[in-house]
């Protein structure tokens, strides 16, 4: 009995070895083997470093790009040309139309909110639903438009190998590329509160609010 007991125990704790083995072991490693700066011997720019390590906020708060909204496409595949490209066009313009939805859709929600707080209007949820509809309009409106004035800043590619560390001959090479793209401030604000003054009718409910963010 004490036997059988031991080898259970000895069991269990083999097993609990082997699953806490597996869970420490990464499902996948990365190695970079090429770049744009491979040519050159050159290494990343400082914006690519940021945005990798630290994301868009990081690069936003660069010296040169305090005055400068920053747009970043990326996209990953592989064929290097191809995912340069998608960056460049495609990936690029969401990003742009999620900046803008997230921000303006913040600026509503809080001037709603305060509207109903003011007037002591009990469940402010339910005022700003009565908005939700038309707010999603004028949202989906302005961020179809065409932003003038975006300067392509610069742009950086990678090709990297991903395997699995338990069988190395097992492997995907794969191009990351990301294009940085920039726009004033000034220019971007002013075409966006032209873009949301003319979206709404001088008789919606939303009218005043709007002017307000414009």
């Amino acid at each position: 009995m004490k036997i059988t007991r031991f080898l259970f125990i000895a069991l269990l704790c083999l097993t609990i070895a082997a699953l806490i083995g597996c869970a420490s072991k990464p499902k996948a490693t990365f190695i970079e083997l090429e770049s744009k700066g491979s040519p050159f011997n050159t290494s990343a720019p400082e914006w690519i470093r940021n945005y990798v390590s630290h994301g868009l906020v990081r690069v936003q708060a660069q010296r040169e790009f305090r005055d400068k909204y920053c747009i970043i496409g990326e996209e990953t595949g592989t064929n290097k040309q191809f995912v340069l490209s998608w960056a460049d066009n495609f990936s690029a313009q969401q990003r742009i139309g999620a900046m803008l939805r997230t921000t303006i859709v913040s600026e509503y929600q809080a001037r709603v909110t305060g509207i109903a707080q003011t007037a002591g209007v009990s469940g402010v949820s339910a005022v700003e639903s009565t908005y939700q509809q038309e707010i999603e309009s004028v949202i989906n409106t302005v961020i179809n438009v065409s932003y003038s004035g975006a300067f392509r800043e610069d742009d950086w590619w990678i090709l990297r190998r991903r395997y699995d560390p338990d069988n190395k001959d097992s492997y995907n090479d794969e191009y990351m590329a990301w294009v940085l793209y920039s726009i004033p401030k000034v220019e971007l604000n002013r075409q966006v509160a032209q873009a949301l003054t003319t979206s709404v009718t001088r008789d919606s409910a939303l009218n005043d609010i709007t002017n307000g963010i414009a």
